[in-house]
């Protein structure tokens, strides 16, 4: 099976028209889901001083390879990953805090894109949203983000400790960032980022109700200091996930070798996915 999609698809906006028990309801695409109970409104989410840092790192392509969907490979070999560390002070859908692994892969046309295999978070409304809109596999876990002063200089003077528990009182995953030097936005090269947006079906013997890959493009502007300067800084990071689990496996991104680190901070907006690719589509 490959991707056959020759251009993205934008997501349809139309209205869905439903008669339930005689009553005329007219919904819109993102809700409410289910009928008056919907979590988050529709997209775009908008991000204000979103605080992240970037964990560059290479894995066991072995390793990693499975957990890519049909149509999609390994852009390189050892896998090129990031693990990225996610502050929301302000967003459409409240504070909370985010990490998540992506890996880049390529597609029948060659085309570049970070797919999204893993991801935690701390709030369950861009949970819902991640999990419905996109396919973003997102769980709750309890996270924790805390700067310690260090005394070295820096923009914070701090470094910065980052845990993953799931379930509380078992960490899964710890991160470290030191910044050392400002950065400029040309070290930093994005791509589109892909996710399997899979709905399993809602009765034994039938086709699934959806199963697609969808991509998002959303670039980020940097935020600048006192003096004008992006805030941006290169450093040294390190992470280490502590456990090994069937359910959650982050264990299999272990690191090779970390090649960079960044903080940074920024203004962005998360837009509804463009269709990649259709699975159903390619089954009789």
């Amino acid at each position: 099976m490959v991707v056959s999609s020759a251009t993205a698809t934008a997501a349809n906006t139309d209205p869905v028209q439903m008669q339930t028990w005689g009553a005329h309801v007219e919904l819109g695409p993102y809700g409410p889901v289910p009928l008056g109970a919907s979590l988050y409104p529709e997209p775009p989410y908008r991000f204000r001083d979103a605080e992240q840092v970037m964990i560059c790192f290479t894995a066991q392509a072995d390793v990693v390879r499975p957990l890519l969907p049909p149509g999609l490979r390994l852009a390189d070999e050892p896998a090129r990953c990031e693990l990225r560390l996610c502050k929301y002070d302000w967003s459409a859908f409240g504070p909370y805090l985010e990490t998540y692994l992506i890996v880049r892969v390529l597609d029948h046309r060659d085309d570049s894109y970070w797919y999204l295999p893993l991801i935690f978070t701390d709030n369950e409304a861009p949970m819902a949203a991640g999990r419905e809109v996109w396919g973003y596999p997102k769980k709750l876990a309890q996270l924790r983000w805390s700067w310690t002063p260090r005394g070295t200089g820096g923009p914070v003077d701090d470094r910065l400790h980052f845990s993953v528990e799931r379930p509380a009182g078992l960490t899964l995953l710890s991160a470290t960032f030191a910044p050392e030097r400002p950065a400029e936005p040309r070290e930093r090269k994005g791509h589109p980022v892909l996710s399997l947006r899979y709905l399993p079906p809602s009765q034994a013997g039938r086709r699934p109700a959806a199963c697609e890959l969808i991509t998002v493009a959303s670039p980020k502007m940097l935020l600048t200091d006192a003096g004008g300067a992006p805030r941006l800084w290169e450093g040294r990071g390190s992470f280490t996930v502590l456990g090994r689990s069937d359910s959650d496996p982050w264990h299999l991104f272990e690191p090779i070798e970390i090649t960079s680190a960044y903080w940074q901070v920024s203004d962005f907006s998360l837009p509804a996915g463009s269709l990649l690719h259709d699975y159903l589509r390619d089954q009789p």
